[in-house]
């Protein structure tokens, strides 16, 4: 397994991450986007099961450590940019039934292979950072848009209160991007149990059977999602 995650995580969590599967890598880029999102996996990479798609523009030695693996992946038509139109055509969500995104901001490669798949619409285009798919019909959210759209649809949705989630040259960050997951293991990029809501998330997530593990001692840090492959 290859862990993906950015470089400006704290070094107990790249450490305690290591621990848990074969390779990590550990994610940046200089120039290519803003600041605050320029280490972010989930402004570069799509993943749904054993599909990705990356920005022809993600740091070559990604490239490298992918065919060294030999991880199957798909390169992006779109290059990530400084705009919001060009930040988040990556960063959306699937399930084997469904595709989130904002309308209109989706890169055409992840549109062009969920085609079988039913587009939910969302107010936040942000969607990856913003939302996790836990399980079933079981979703988290620390976006309230997000949250009325999926309850409108029928799923069950927890709200994460982001105002306790660390990012850098922001205020808050967003629940999705402090998440990595594998099976039934859900991976912290920080520990919940710090947080307001971070007790009844831990109840609810045993619930559903996942195994939590939390990197560190230390507040949530969205840094753009834990991708393993």
């Amino acid at each position: 397994m290859l862990a993906i995650i950015d470089s400006r995580s704290s070094k107990q969590a790249i450490n305690n991450l290591k621990e848990h599967v074969t390779d990590v890598y550990t994610f940046k880029t200089n120039g290519i986007t803003t600041n605050s999102i320029s280490g972010h996996p989930d402004i570069f990479l799509y993943q749904y099961k054993d599909q990705l798609v990356v920005a022809p523009n993600a740091p070559d030695d990604l490239f490298v450590i992918l065919d060294n693996l030999n991880i199957a992946y798909i390169k992006g038509k779109r290059e990530v940019g400084h705009e919001f139109h060009n930040s988040v055509q990556y960063n959306c969500l699937s399930t084997p039934d469904f595709l989130f995104h904002k309308s209109g901001h989706t890169a055409p490669t992840i549109l062009e292979i969920s085609e079988a798949k039913e587009f939910i619409p969302l107010p936040q285009a942000y969607t990856r950072c913003s939302l996790v798919h836990l399980c079933g019909d079981n979703y988290l959210t620390s976006d309230r848009g997000i949250e009325k759209v999926l309850l409108r649809k029928g799923f069950s949705c927890f709200y994460f209160d982001p105002k306790e989630i660390t990012i850098r040259d922001h205020k808050n960050g967003f629940i999705g991007g402090t998440i990595g997951i594998w099976g039934k293991k859900i991976f912290f990029n920080g520990n919940i149990e710090l947080h307001a809501d971070g007790q009844r998330l831990s109840e609810y997530l045993i619930m559903l059977d996942f195994d939590i593990v939390n990197l560190t001692d230390e507040y949530l840090y969205d840094g753009g999602c834990i991708f393993i492959v």
